[in-house]
């Protein structure tokens, strides 16, 4: 047996074992609820966000910006050229007998013996690796509720079967990387330009992370 096919044997027993073996029906809608970002009502998110604008003072607006940043390079630019790039079929699509879940029902699937999808990478994991990231970079230890929040959705995209677990660890590493060198980028530019731009703001706040610090700052160049 090949290298591939034997991580692609052990994708899928872990695949089963998460979606079947430790399915519980109690757990159905838990995970199908947490994994389905559309259940949530825009009109939660848009109040939440207003809320922080008005209310979150300096940390909380940054903690915005950056996940719009995320987003823009992270989902809209990074994962979508792994998806189109990888190609990687879901495995609701091409393996017999997954337990496709959604808020509504629980079925079987279907393969349609598709070559081409759009399982690698996950967005829902990318998105929030790159929240626990951003939010532990500007609050520090507070926010570390966040890295068990990225675990769930994650490992619900396994339980609904919309991705093999190897599409889940893939996302994460990609997302560590982009997250990084988004806070990096951020934090680099802060210095640069703030200073002129916005010299009272960054008077009170000249370091964007200060609990990161250390591992984001560039390293001087020789003299």
């Amino acid at each position: 047996m090949s290298i591939l096919a034997s991580f692609h044997a052990v994708d899928l027993w872990l695949l089963h074992l998460i979606n079947q073996t430790w399915s519980r029906p109690w757990l159905d809608p838990v995970m199908a609820r947490v994994s389905d970002f559309g259940a949530t009502p825009k009109c939660l998110l848009a109040i939440a966000v207003v809320l922080i604008l008005i209310w979150g003072k300096f940390r909380g607006r940054l903690l915005l910006a950056m996940m719009a940043l995320c987003l823009v390079i992270g989902d809209g630019g990074i994962d979508w050229a792994f998806k189109l790039s990888i190609n990687r079929p879901r495995p609701n699509e091409t393996e017999p007998n997954i337990r496709v879940l959604s808020i509504r029902d629980v079925h079987l699937s279907q393969p349609h013996h598709v070559t081409k999808g759009r399982s690698f990478t996950s967005g829902h994991a990318c998105n929030n690796v790159a929240l626990a990231m951003v939010g532990c970079a500007i609050f520090g230890w507070r926010a570390s509720f966040l890295w068990p929040w990225a675990a769930l959705v994650s490992y619900s995209r396994i339980y609904v079967g919309a991705h093999y677990p190897s599409d889940i660890l893939g996302s994460w590493l990609v997302a560590l990387i982009y997250s990084f060198f988004i806070l990096k980028g951020a934090e680099s530019l802060w210095r640069r330009h703030a200073p002129q731009r916005w010299p009272q703001l960054y008077h009170d706040h000249p370091v964007l992370f200060p609990r990161w610090s250390n591992v984001l700052r560039s390293r001087p160049s020789a003299a």
